[in-house]
């Protein structure tokens, strides 16, 4: 743990040592090196010796602070993040690492704040923009997000993940012909991504383009055949097709595979239970995914289905209030309210 040795950064001494700048820079190169394949200890080795001869240094500020990021070390990762700003304020990169920090945190003002930062030193910083729109998207400020994002895009055309969350932006705001060519830019940029392969279902299941839905989704099986949001998602595209005993077989494959704890797998076995009568069994299902994802779109939508084949008007209220509270400009949401 590089926080627990050697403190934050900045409090370490200076221990006197004599080295040139070229050889700190193999020192960080050896580090990035080290980093990039993974090698957790030998990278933070390499940023150690730096902190150790030139405490002052950013570089091994802010990469001993993604390193901590990476690792669960939040905390120590913003010691080291500020203690890189405070060296050097106007850099952008340590300013962008420290908003995603504060993102990941749930600090959501904090992380806007610096962000912000970022974009006024260099207002055509792509990354910011994007981290900056899952903020926003967070907030429930969609068309912000989407604003922020279409930016993101125009800088950085290639950037497949860039325009998978426009995809789901455009998706949760009720446009899904330009949710459906944001994701499948996404998916011709990078043909890998499960998660988009996922969303690309979800969005011609809205569709009702069942039968290519399905096609979508199995694809993204084909890349990792024990995914669980795939799968799950595929047994809620086969309900839809009428095709159960299939639906019933995903389902047991996911609870095979310790899927029990998963929100969008027990909501869509509930489905399946509900209509397949066993109406005490599909209510404690549905109860337990949303407790378990309490701020899920999806296993709401999905719980609302089952309570609405249970008619269960007390449980059909509480979730159009939850989901409202949650996300009260998703057209899934709005659809559901004015029904």
């Amino acid at each position: 743990m590089i926080y627990h040795e050697v403190g934050a950064g900045t409090a370490l001494a200076d221990s006197g040592a004599v080295m040139s700048d070229n050889e700190i820079d193999k020192l960080i190169a050896s580090g990035l090196s080290f980093h990039d394949s993974g090698d957790v200890e030998a990278a933070r080795d390499c940023y150690l010796k730096v902190l150790e001869l030139d405490p002052r240094n950013s570089q091994a500020l802010d990469l001993a602070g993604l390193l901590c990021m990476q690792c669960g070390e939040s905390e120590a990762a913003k010691e080291f993040y500020k203690s890189a700003i405070e060296v050097d304020p106007d850099n952008p990169r340590f300013l962008l690492h420290l908003g995603i920090l504060f993102l990941d945190q749930d600090d959501l003002g904090a992380s806007e704040e610096v962000l912000n930062q970022v974009l006024e030193l260099d207002p055509d910083n792509a990354d910011a923009r994007f981290y900056l729109a899952l903020g926003m998207r967070a907030t429930d400020r969609r068309e912000d997000a989407k604003e922020m994002l279409e930016r993101a895009c125009s800088l950085d055309r290639e950037n497949a993940n860039y325009h998978k969350w426009l995809g789901l932006v455009f998706m949760e705001t009720g446009d899904l012909v330009t949710a459906l060519e944001f994701t499948k830019t996404s998916l011709e940029l990078n043909q890998k991504d499960v998660t988009a392969y996922v969303q690309l279902g979800a969005i011609l299941k809205a569709l009702e383009d069942l039968e290519l839905a399905e096609k979508a989704l199995r694809s993204g099986l084909e890349i990792e055949i024990e995914d669980i949001r795939c799968r799950a998602e595929l047994s809620g595209v086969l309900i839809e097709l009428g095709r159960l005993e299939d639906a019933k077989k995903e389902l047991d494959h996911i609870i095979d595979k310790d899927g029990k704890e998963h929100p969008s797998a027990l909501s869509n076995l509930a489905l399946l239970e509900s209509i397949n009568g066993s109406g005490k069994l599909a209510s404690e299902l549905a109860q337990k995914a949303m407790e378990m994802d309490v701020k899920s779109i999806d296993v709401l939508l999905t719980a609302h289905k089952v309570f609405t084949n249970l008619d269960d008007k007390e449980k059909i209220h509480k979730i159009l209030e939850s989901i409202q509270n949650i996300a009260p400009d998703d057209a899934r949401v709005l659809n559901l309210l004015f029904a």
